[in-house]
Order: C-alpha cells, then structure tokens, then sequence
C-alpha cells in the first residue's frame, strides 16, 4: 500500500536523498592566488543506491471495483493522482449483460440514498426524525420477446449489508412460498398494485369480480401477458386448493392465437420443496403449450386477473 512512515519522515528522507545525489556532481571552485582550483567529490555508487533503496515507496494504490487509483508524489512534494481502468476487473454485477444488473444498480442507488443525513429544518425539533422517501414506483415494461425458461425474472430477495438475504417488499409478507405469495409479489413487482387477501387460489377469480381495480378475464383463448391465471380443481381432485401463476410472454401464430404461454409461479409442479420458498425455482420460467395450460394435473384454467389500466 505505501511507507509506514509519517509523511515528515517521509520527507525528510527524501530532502537527504535529493542533497547527497547533487553532491555526486557538485563541483566546489576555490580560489588561490588569482589561480582557479576545482574540486570534484564523488560518493560511492554502492553508498547512492543504498540510499536510494532505504527511501520509502511514495505511492500508495486503492482498488475498487474496475478502477485503481494511484497516490503518488513528484520530486517537489506534491499530490499527483492517477486513475487506472481496468475492464477486466469489473465486478460482474457492474456488466450490463449480467441479469442482476439493473437490479444492482438499483440497489446501490438505494443504498446511497439511505445514507444521506436528514438534518432538521426550520421550525422543526432538534429530535426531529425525518421519515425516508419512497422511491416513486418504475413499473417493468412488457417482455418484446419470449423469455429464457428457467430465468428468475422476479427480485424476490437480495442481500442486505450484513451479507443476509432478505424478501424485497413486494414478496414480505405471509405463505412465503404458496402460490399465492408468489403471485401477489409479481403483480405488484409488475404494476405496483397490491391484492387484498383472497382465500384459497382456486377462488381468486371469483373474488376479483368484487374489486374495482381488476378485470376478470374468462375467454380462456385471449391469454394476457402480464396477469394472473387461475386454476380449480379439476372434477377428479375436488379439494385441492386449486393454483395461480403469472402470465410472463404468449407465443401467437400469425392469427392472434396462443401457442406457447411462459408463465412464472411458486409452489407448482415440479417445485423441490412444497410450501416453502425454493430458491431458483420459485419465479423461475416455464413454457408450455396452450393445450397443456388449458388444463394442468389436477386442475384446469378458469380465467384471469389484471389491472383495469392494461385492460
């Protein structure tokens, strides 16, 4: 990193160097009797570079991220910093191809905020305790083309500053791990509107009838990207609780009509481990063809939820 040494020892050292290289060359004239006698006095090679090798590095570097910055002194004693970037020692979080990306720098963003000191203003109490503003909801655009199957499109956990990973706000809340847990996230993630407990998933569509703030979709054929699907219990597994998920992208064919339905969920099929959050899986894409989203094991498509505003 640098010298040990405190910058006057620093200095010092480096006055003595400077003086003794001078004396290497210094040429003392002296005169006697009008005649011109000049004496040269030479120190020792070994002794110069002994010297030279005993000063301190005056240099000191700090990396962060993809950049170096160096410290460092000219011969008169002043600052000089130099900045040195380097592509290949940034993070990849930082690489705007790396899929937390945004999500990253949003974070830092945050994290930025949160650390500004909020002083009281005039009028207000010394003990005056300002509450943060929130960051003004940016909704998701819509996916222009079908997404990765197996990409977590959702930010349902990220790691706060004591290296824990914590559920972002749209996915605090209760059945971490249902379904409907899941599927409440996304939506809010997505449009920034929050669901009122609604039971059982098999009855969200019906339950949504009564808010005003949604539209009920029953034609099964117009499949919306962005929405909620519900399923019930299909006749042979009455009792089952029926399942939602998020319509992500459709795939059409030249008339309109759905082939391919992406869809994220949680606890669905396949999930590792029912009714808790499964990491990975939970959010993650599926893809699927129409048929086979029409009617799932055990349960069969009733309609779907989405905000009035995209209807």
């Amino acid at each position: 990193m640098g010298s040990t040494g405190s910058r006057e020892e620093i200095n010092e050292l480096r006055k003595q160097w400077l003086h003794d290289k001078r004396a290497n060359n210094y040429i003392i004239e002296q005169e006697k009797g009008g005649s011109c006698m000049k004496k040269r006095f030479f120190i020792p090679m070994a002794l110069v570079m002994s010297m030279m090798m005993a000063v301190p590095a005056f240099a000191q570097h700090i990396y962060i991220g993809d950049t170096e910055t160096v410290i460092s002194y000219d011969e008169k004693g002043n600052k000089i910093i130099t900045l040195i970037f380097d592509p290949a020692k940034t993070p990849d979080y930082m690489k705007p191809d790396s899929l937390n990306y945004w999500r990253k720098a949003e974070q830092a963003q945050m994290e930025q905020i949160a650390d500004v000191p909020v002083f009281p203003q005039a009028g207000q109490a010394a003990d005056f305790t300002a509450q943060p503003e929130e960051t003004p909801f940016q909704p998701i655009p819509p996916l222009t083309e079908a997404p990765e199957v197996g990409t977590v499109l959702s930010n349902i956990q990220q790691e706060d500053a004591n290296g824990n990973m914590k559920f972002t706000k749209p996915f605090d809340g209760f059945s971490v791990g249902q379904c409907t847990w899941y599927v409440r996230g996304r939506l809010q993630e997505v449009y920034g509107m929050s669901l009122p407990y609604m039971g059982r998933a098999g009855i969200w569509a019906d339950e949504a009838k009564t808010n005003p703030a949604v539209e009920v979709i029953t034609d099964l054929s117009d499949v919306p990207e962005r929405a909620i699907a519900v399923f019930e219990a299909s006749a042979e597994f009455q009792g089952w609780p029926g399942h939602v998920s998020f319509v992500e992208y459709v795939e059409r064919d030249k008339y309109g009509n759905p082939e391919t339905v992406y869809y994220t969920d949680a606890n669905g099929a396949g999930d590792p481990e029912k009714n808790v959050y499964s990491p990975g899986f939970d959010g993650s894409v599926k893809a699927v063809s129409y048929e086979e989203f029409l009617k799932p094991y055990g349960i069969e498509l009733v309609g779907y939820i989405l905000p009035k505003s995209t209807v």
